[in-house]
């Protein structure tokens, strides 16, 4: 069977959707339709059934896809051990959440490539579900993802579900960043309750699924305001921080040139919770140099905000 079935099921499955999947593909629909039929007369039985919902796998459909995704993963690294030999080419893959000290270790590890170099960068920012999910299906290589303290033992158990390996990078507490002309920015011993009045600005997409209501909001500890603005970038972030002088986000400590260049502070809160961030990967996965490279500089980037001078 050709991998690159492999490939169209597993996005069939993702998308929940034939046209949807097609269009991500980059091939027409009937296309991709003959080549799902194709692979199931070979394997003898349905990976797919429409239903009201789209079209989602059958039984026996879900073991060929959990097949087909460790193969899909295999083929990857070996394509990736292929492109390693040519030092003149080189292929990076990331998927991160929207931290701040973590994107600018993978835009200073971007410039170390000169001009003349060959290279192929793959870089997603996304919320840390996703990243798991991502590092898990073979789209991204590496990964690395945020977890509040409450949630720890719920993202261990599902990497290892995934079968991903992981190390700790930075456990943390987390700050309030705001403008420095913010009337909380002159206090000390800020508590929880003073927050209260002002606007939180916070990414919308940050959830832990699977559990009910009740132990989502303990696990958003006792920080959540009622003043609420989403976004889902961290350019958007900034732009509403320094736009309003009533704002504010949990972050985690920012390099001082960053706050500087935003007009930026960060203050320490009593009851602010504590975050961990974690390098994915898959078990077994052998580091390349620039992988190695990257990991480098991700910690040296950890130590100017972790350990300022």
């Amino acid at each position: 069977m050709n991998t690159q079935y492999f490939r169209y099921a597993l996005e069939v499955e993702r998308t929940g959707s034939i046209t949807q999947a097609a269009s991500n593909l980059f091939m027409s629909q009937p296309t991709l339709s003959k080549a799902i039929k194709d692979m199931e007369e070979t394997v003898g039985f349905s990976i797919f059934k429409r239903t009201s919902k789209g079209v989602v796998p059958t039984h026996r459909g879900l073991e060929f896809l959990a097949h087909a995704r460790k193969i899909a993963v295999q083929v990857q690294k070996m394509e990736q051990a292929l492109h390693r030999e040519d030092t003149s080419h080189h292929l990076f893959s990331l998927a991160i959440p929207r931290v701040s000290y973590i994107a600018q270790a993978v835009s200073e590890y971007i410039s170390t490539f000169g001009g003349g170099t060959d290279m192929e960068f793959d870089i997603m920012e996304t919320n840390s579900m996703n990243v798991i999910d991502a590092v898990a299906d073979g789209v991204f290589v590496l990964g690395m993802i945020r977890c509040h303290e409450e949630d720890r033992e719920y993202f261990l158990k599902y990497l290892k579900e995934k079968d991903l390996q992981y190390e700790s990078v930075w456990r943390s507490d987390y700050v309030a960043l705001m403008r420095k002309d913010h009337p909380l920015a002159p206090r000390s011993a800020l508590t929880a309750e003073v927050f209260l009045p002002y606007v939180e600005v916070a990414f919308g997409d940050e959830t832990v699924p699977y559990i009910r209501t009740s132990e989502a909001e303990a696990v958003s500890g006792s920080l959540k305001n009622k003043k609420r603005v989403l976004v889902y970038d961290r350019a958007t972030q900034l732009d509403i921080l320094r736009a309003n002088p009533l704002a504010y986000m949990w972050v985690s400590p920012l390099s001082e040139n960053v706050l500087q260049s935003n007009n930026l502070i960060q203050l320490k809160c009593t009851a602010a919770g504590k975050f961990e961030d974690f390098l994915i990967y898959h078990s077994g996965y052998r580091f390349s140099r620039q992988d190695r490279a990257f990991v480098d500089n991700l910690y040296i980037r950890r130590n100017e905000v972790a350990y300022p001078e």
